[in-house]
């Protein structure tokens, strides 16, 4: 069983929350850019297509964060931390 200090999990969960901040934020950039596409009333859009398409702009935002972002993220990391966690 491996033991981490308490710093580290800060470390961690800080990260994490940094990550999260990015993907909502690109989550609402992806969803307004969706909005602007024209849409047909030929064949209505049901819930379940909504649910579907704002889970997937979601997943797409989250993986943006993690890897595309990670830059993003880190100068997010590093500007809620403060000195406290940034690497020496």
């Amino acid at each position: 069983m491996r033991v981490e200090s308490v710093n580290q999990v800060k470390v961690d969960k800080l990260k994490k929350v940094s990550e999260e901040f990015v993907a909502n934020f690109f989550f609402q950039i992806f969803r307004k850019m969706y909005d602007t596409i024209p849409k047909s009333s030929l064949v209505p859009e049901s819930f379940g297509e909504k649910w579907f398409r704002e889970n997937l702009l979601y997943e797409y935002s989250k993986n943006a964060a993690k890897t595309d972002l990670k830059g993003l993220t880190e100068s997010v990391y590093k500007y809620l931390g403060g000195k406290v966690y940034q690497k020496k």
